[in-house]
């Protein structure tokens, strides 16, 4: 999922890496022993695998297309602008590997896992950090703005951690889940 807003968001033409600008820089985010967080910082060779790859797009987009180099700069330009964007980083052996992304913003959360990491828990910790960090924000929700109904999964994940479908769309839902900020002042 890379959250539908930015497809429909009319973008620059960015040919090269747009530079990097935050207002308060992100910093690398230990999830757990194997699993960390990266903030973006540019555009790297492993995410042309995941969004080139039309079998991965039908989970992602709904559709066995694939982005082009442009549109996957696009993407990660307007996600960096408009929320927070890290790479998902796993330890196989003795090194991390970037294995998939992850978006936080006001109004929706995506996650792309590399299919060859899939169903290891991976996305769900990730989650789970993300939900401690918009509680830690003060977000009343997190969002979740398409989920696409055979995507039997995330649809299982993200009701595990307690999502719920609010809105039906044609070929998806759109999910979210009540926080309950009040916990972490505690």
């Amino acid at each position: 999922m890379t959250g539908a807003k930015w497809r429909f968001f009319q973008t620059k033409n960015i040919e090269s890496e747009p530079p990097i600008q935050k207002k308060n820089p992100l910093k690398k985010i230990k999830v757990s022993a194997k699993i960390r967080l990266v903030p973006f910082d540019r555009t790297r060779r492993e995410a042309f695998r995941w969004y080139q790859d039309p079998d991965s797009m039908y989970y992602i987009v709904g559709a066995p297309s694939i982005y082009t180099k442009k549109q996957i700069r696009q993407m990660y330009h307007w996600q960096n602008e408009n929320g927070l964007l890290y790479y998902i980083e796993y330890n196989v052996g003795e090194q991390f590997r970037t294995i998939g992304d992850v978006w936080l913003s006001e109004d929706d959360y995506a996650i792309v896992i590399d299919k060859r990491f899939r169903n290891k828990g991976i996305g769900r910790s990730v989650t789970k950090y993300f939900i401690y960090k918009a509680q830690k924000m003060e977000r009343k929700y997190i969002y979740v703005s398409e989920v696409f109904t055979w995507n039997s999964a995330s649809q299982k994940m993200f009701t595990s951690l307690g999502f719920y479908p609010y809105e039906k769309q044609k070929d998806a839902w759109s999910y979210r889940k009540r926080l309950n900020s009040g916990l972490l002042s505690k």
